[in-house]
């Protein structure tokens, strides 16, 4: 079967897009690819603003999946408009990152200070710290690192800002009230052994329409490795859709 609705693919922070390609690899209709440091992007205040960007970009009917702190436009851009995006599916996402009083289950704020002093003061090595855990506990790591290091060989993806940005947006931006009401089809892949993004969803009540999934061995980054498996859960829940794959 092959997917033949249009899908918008969104990155996350410091990462392109690109880098998920093992994982839309085989859709079959158009495919839109959108990293958070594009043009257009980079000015964006918080997920829900890029998301309105995105949204008169690509007004048509698609599907959208967005990675990481993708995610968080790609729910934001289906509770502004349902009718352009019909279906999301979130890798690797979540609906706060940085835990608080009302959602424990983040990343403590300790820790995310320390991330950011890091940012501030080294961004490049931060970036690069960052890749370097997107694979940390997988089971493919040691193979995972060449397509990390490849990607860090490019170095920064311009400006510095954009990615500042990007870090504001992980400390401030809240989405539960999104997650639990959600008014799409909704697919959320999690990686088993991710040690970016701690586990939530059993935390979050969330519509009947919406379903979670983790991927066994698997860490926040899919890569060439966890990218066919990915692809093969997104498929089954697109299918089971009747209006999307045919």
């Amino acid at each position: 079967m092959a997917c033949t609705s249009s899908l918008v693919v969104i990155g996350g922070w410091g990462v392109p897009a690109a880098m998920l390609e093992p994982v839309y690899r085989h859709w079959q209709g158009a495919v839109q690819v959108v990293s958070l440091t594009d043009d257009g992007l980079s000015s964006c205040d918080s997920p829900a603003h890029a998301a309105e960007i995105l949204l008169q970009r690509y007004p048509r009917p698609s599907v959208w999946l967005g990675w990481s702190l993708g995610a968080q436009v790609a729910m934001a851009a289906a509770q502004a408009n349902p009718h352009s995006v019909n279906k999301v599916v979130t890798l690797g996402g979540f609906p706060q990152f940085v835990a608080s009083k009302n959602w424990p289950w983040g990343v403590s704020p300790a820790i995310f200070r320390r991330f950011e002093r890091y940012f501030e003061r080294e961004p490049k090595a931060c970036r690069a710290s960052f890749f370097a855990q997107m694979i940390d506990g997988s089971e493919h790591q040691a193979e995972q690192v060449l397509a990390i290091n490849a990607c860090l060989k490019q170095g920064l993806p311009g400006p510095t800002e954009p990615l500042a940005k990007g870090v504001r947006w992980l400390r401030h931006c809240c989405q539960l009230h999104t997650w639990q009401q959600c008014p799409v089809p909704t697919l959320h892949l999690r990686g088993s052994c991710d040690a970016v993004v701690p586990p939530w969803a059993q935390h979050l009540a969330m519509p009947a329409h919406s379903r979670a999934l983790s991927i066994d061995g698997m860490g926040h980054w899919p890569g060439e490795y966890y990218g066919p498996e990915c692809w093969q859960a997104i498929h089954d829940f697109l299918t089971s859709s009747h209006d999307v794959c045919h």
